[in-house]
Formats: C-alpha cells, structure tokens, sequence
C-alpha cells in the first residue's frame, strides 16, 4: 500500500514536469495518462510477471523493470487503443516477415488480441516486442553453436532502455529500430529484395513431387505447370497458354539462381518442389548471418559457395565478380576466414591423400604410362620413385606410402595460377583447365577447393589495388614461359568463404540459391520454423 502511494507521487510530479515543459496538450490528457499510468502500476508491480499460457515473456524483467523506473508512464497506448506510435509499431510487428523475422516471435496474435481485451496487457508486450525486435534486427535470433532461437541482449552495445527513450519522446520507432540493422550493402539490398517479393507472392506453403522429365517429360511439366500455379508465379486463368507458361517458367528460374532455358532439369525441379514460405526462410536465414557480422574489413574477397560466385571488394565497391565452381556434395567446400598472403603462377599441385590414394591409385592400375601422360612424379619418405617400378596391384588405399605432385603448366589441375590462403581446411582459390564447367548454373564438382574462371583477370586486379612491383605485363610473361613464381602481397587481406542461399540484387531483386549441401535446415527448425506461422 505505501509503496503504491509512492508510486502515484512520482507518477504526479513527473507529470507536472511534463506540463511545465509543455509535454501535456491539456489537463483531460493528462489525467487520463494518469490513470492509465495507475492502472498499470496496480497490475504490473515488481513483484508480478508478464505471463501468457504458461510461459513468461523473454523480456519480462526488463519491461517491468522500464516502467517502474519510468513511473509506468504509457508508451503505446491511451485510454480506449493503441496511439498512433503503438499502431506503427503493431504494423511493423505484422510486417515483420519484411526483416527475416516471423510475426510471432513478437508475439503479435497476443497483442491483437490484448489491444480488444486488455490494453494494459498490450503496453507491456508491445515494450516486450520493442526489446526483442531491436535486439533481433541488430543481432540475428539464432545461436549458431546450437541453431537455436535466443535473445542476444547480453551481446548488445547500446542500452535498449535509452532506444525505448527515444521513442517515448517522440522519435519514429520504425526508424529508431532499423537503425540498429547491418548497413552492409549485401545485407540492404537483400532486405530491400525480401520486401519486393514478399508484395509480389504469398508465403504458400505448397510443395510439389516433380516427375524427372528423363522419365516422363509430359508429367513433369504437368506438375511444374500446377507449382507455378500454387507459388503464384502465373494465374491459373492464363497456365493453360503455354508461351505464358514458358516465359513464367523462365523468371523463375532466374529468380531461384538458375539458367532461364525453361528446361526442368534437377535442379528447376527441386526449386519448383519447394514452397514461398520455404524461400522466405532461406531469405531470412541469410539476413540472419550478415546480423552476425561486426564489420567487414575495406578490402576482401568473399567467395558465397551456393551462388557459385567470388566477389573481390575494395573500400565498399565490387572490383570483380567472378563465376567460381566449389565442392561436391560428397567433398563439401568449408565455411572459414582466412588471409590471402600471396599468388603462386604454373604451381605445382600437391595431390591430397584422400584424391592420390583412391582416384590416382585406380588410374595407376588401369595404365601404366597414367603419371606420365598426366605430368605425375611420385616421392616416396622424400625421395622420387620410378612410377613404373612399382607393382601397384599391391597397393591399397589403406598403405599407400607415396606422395603425389603433378607438374606446373596448362595441363595442371590448379591451372596456371593458385590464390593461397592459409587455412585448416587446405582450400584455396585456383585456375583450372576444365573451363567448360563455367557454362553451368549449378557448378558444385570440385575436391573442395574453389576454381575460378577469368583468374587473371583477379589477380591483376589484386595487384593494383596492392600496388605490387608485379604488374600485370609482368604476370602475363611468367605464366606465358611457364615460371614459377611466388608472389607475396604487400597487403594481405580476408577471404570469407560464406553460406548464403538467398542474395539481393542492384535492382531491388532477391535471388534464391540451391541449397546445394543442405546446409540451411539445421539452422531453421529450432529457430524459425518453432514459430510455425
């Protein structure tokens, strides 16, 4: 009792300051802030919780914490609704698929539900939401040691009470809060592109079973007829037209990172399979990683191993945009950071154990003249071995005692160049001979390392912005005459080998990579797809 009259006291005196300062437009608004303030105060003291079915809001002490603090001065509502700061942020609640979020991790059925039955209810849940959303947006949700749905509050630099300040007094809460969002380019753009596709389709959540069209052409275009239908990608009206068809079928395949040839090939299949919703998830999923990152260093080389494509940025600007092939399924490339230390032309190629004693052993028992016709020299505790002194009907994968090198030069699996980066994983970005792959959408055939198409093109690029006495002239005569030469950047710089399924464009576009390895589902079912929307 006495802590309540004290309570109403400092309600009182704060709201004479307001009037002093002018804060309150008349005395009726301000009594009936008052006893809204009151009410508040009775229903949430210190010693209640905000519970809803069992469950206590994530951000239950901060909130009540706030308004005992702020003398449970209203925020988001008036007497009979939600004022025009709480209906902003309701609609951006609802809106919230436009961040990479889910309307319900703010609990937005709840709150539509309190603004009908208890408005008192809806003031601390929407300062619940404002919590959560600005830690979200500026954060990510997911635990990426566990992939679980989390509030990263103790990670955050800035104070959310003094962001709930700002909007108490008179900032726009969209844009207090999307000013704690990344400002990376990337991460804009595929923001920008969410929201542009999310106007455009519903979130369907309609998956289809594609027919191969090796084995049934007619049903496979039948059924990929009924998934453009059931994704909105053409009216049913208008399917039936199939010139309508065919130019549908072929933005869709542009807009999910494949070659618009309308063929339904494996890969058109298995986009067609899955639903919008499924794409959201991947768009969130990636915007959820950039929340990840603290900054990104001026210059860098960012290799995203589903769009099949290596970027090289300086100071905020794309110097080069390679195509790039990366690792099979069964000889995945990893995801790391690592520093570019320098450029090897015509290197030699090391073979990896796992390749020289399955690929190399087979090919050696099939022909003998197999190591010379390749450019092949085996050593063996460091010294060189006759290749064709060895019996290799002998040899077995579990003791195979040599060491493979394979000569530099045009015939040379890593090609005429090797970008290194020191790394665990052994993986670096080279050249190679087998440019045809190049021309494909969906370039995953590699050991794990990343071959890059117009490699000389980068390297030159590299070492200008390196101001390097190796100029590009000079480069081109090395690998012409084919030396060897290491070559050590003055200024070495980050290489982030990443994993985004979806990727915004510089026209407002999002784009949606296979998901070759798998990858995004364990990051979504604990976190995500809990909320079930």
């Amino acid at each position: 009792m006495i802590y309540n009259s004290i309570k109403r006291i400092l309600i009182l005196a704060l709201f004479v300051t307001l009037m002093n300062c002018g804060g309150a437009e008349s005395d009726d608004v301000t009594q009936a802030e008052i006893a809204l303030s009151e009410m508040l105060m009775d229903k949430f003291d210190s010693t209640q919780y905000l519970v809803y079915n069992e469950d206590t809001v994530l951000a239950n002490s901060e909130v009540l914490a706030y308004y005992d603090a702020n003398a449970f001065l209203p925020i988001w509502t008036d007497k009979t609704d939600l004022n025009a700061t709480g209906s902003e942020f309701m609609g951006m609640i609802d809106d919230a698929y436009d961040y990479g979020f889910v309307p319900e991790m703010f609990h937005a059925n709840l709150i539509h539900k309190m603004v009908d039955s208890s408005l008192l209810d809806a003031e601390m849940l929407l300062t619940n939401a404002f919590y959560l959303y600005t830690t979200h947006i500026n954060l990510g949700c997911i635990d990426s040691s566990d992939y679980t749905y989390v509030w990263k509050k103790d990670s955050l630099t800035f104070s959310l009470d003094e962001e709930l300040d700002r909007v108490r007094n008179g900032e726009n809460v969209t844009e207090v809060i999307t000013s704690h969002q990344p400002q990376f380019w990337d991460y804009l753009q595929l923001q920008k592109g969410l929201t542009t596709f999310l106007d455009s389709f519903e979130l369907d959540t309609n998956h289809y079973e594609i027919p191969p069209f090796k084995e049934d052409s007619v049903a496979c275009y039948k059924v990929a007829r009924e998934a453009l239908i059931g994704h909105l990608y053409v009216d049913s009206s208008l399917a039936t037209d199939d010139s309508i068809f065919i130019e549908r079928l072929k933005a869709f395949q542009l807009i999910n990172g494949l070659k618009d040839d309308a063929i339904v090939g494996k890969w058109t299949g298995r986009a067609l399979a899955k639903s919008n919703r499924d794409r959201f998830y991947q768009a969130a999923l990636s915007m959820e990683k950039w929340r990840w990152k603290k900054e990104v260093p001026s210059r860098y080389i960012r290799v995203n191993i589903p769009e099949f494509s290596l970027y090289l940025i300086d100071s905020g600007d794309v110097k080069r945009k390679h195509r790039v092939v990366v690792g099979a399924y069964a000889t995945q490339t990893p995801e790391f950071q690592a520093t570019m230390q320098r450029m090897v032309t015509n290197p030699f190629w090391h073979v990896p154990y796992s390749i020289s004693s399955t690929e190399i052993l087979y090919g050696a028992r099939k022909d003998s003249a197999y190591f010379s016709k390749r450019g092949y020299k085996i050593f063996k505790s460091g010294e060189q071995v006759d290749p064709t002194s060895v019996d290799w009907s002998t040899v077995r994968q579990g003791n195979f005692p040599y060491r493979v090198r394979q000569n530099g030069g045009g015939g040379n699996s890593l090609g005429r160049i090797k970008f290194l980066f020191p790394n665990p994983h052994s993986v670096f970005v080279h050249d190679t001979p087998s440019k045809r792959l190049f021309a494909n959408d969906v370039r995953a055939y590699s050991h794990g390392c990343v071959r890059l198409h117009q490699p000389f093109d980068l390297a030159k690029s590299i070492l200008e912005l390196d101001q390097h006495k190796v100029e590009a002239d000079t480069l081109d005569s090395l690998v012409v005459r084919g030396i060897q030469r290491v070559i050590e950047l003055e200024k070495p710089f980050e290489v982030f080998i990443e994993y985004y399924t979806a990727t915004g464009d510089s026209t407002g576009n999002i784009i949606f990579h296979p998901d070759i390895y798998g990858r995004d589902e364990k990051f979504l079912t604990n976190s995500f797809k809990k909320f079930n929307f």
